[in-house]
């Protein structure tokens, strides 16, 4: 059964909280692959899939991922390396999925975005080691994202 569209943004609210409380973003992985779906809603684009905690995870290694463990990372990892990169290889963010594959699919920077704001809602910083501070980072996906309109 797919979620509901107001079900997907509430799980997606709850991705972006949970990962800024935590400061762990899940992934399924096997050696160094990272568990891939199409996108649903954009032809020939692939969105790469994350969770806010190992148990949502790991309730989707099954079928063709079967083989693949639940591995997590940092924010900061998941906002320079990930966010950042994925934006440069035109590929989306599939948040908190449920197990039937159904979730949120989101640019990566308008994520990245999102959680620099949770960030300031619970008064946190993060120590960047590619940006020399949080509000730098912040200004460049905001540049980035307005250089696209």
């Amino acid at each position: 059964m797919t979620q509901s569209t107001a079900d997907i943004e509430k799980s997606y609210k709850k991705f972006i909280k949970t990962i800024v409380e935590t400061n762990k973003v899940w992934g399924l992985a096997k050696d160094d692959t990272w568990a891939t779906s199409s996108s649903a809603e954009f032809e020939d684009t692939e969105v790469i899939l994350f969770w806010s905690d190992q148990a949502g995870a790991k309730a989707c290694a099954e079928d063709d991922w079967a083989d693949y463990t639940p591995e997590s990372i940092t924010v900061v990892e998941f906002l320079e390396n990930w966010c950042v990169g994925m934006y440069s290889d035109a590929l989306l963010v599939g948040a908190n999925w449920t197990s039937d594959l159904s979730g949120k699919e989101v640019e990566p920077l308008e994520v990245a975005l999102d959680v620099v704001q949770e960030l300031k809602a619970q008064d946190k910083t993060l120590e960047f080691t590619q940006y020399d501070s949080q509000q730098e980072f912040e200004e460049q996906v905001i540049e980035a994202l307005e250089g696209e309109e």
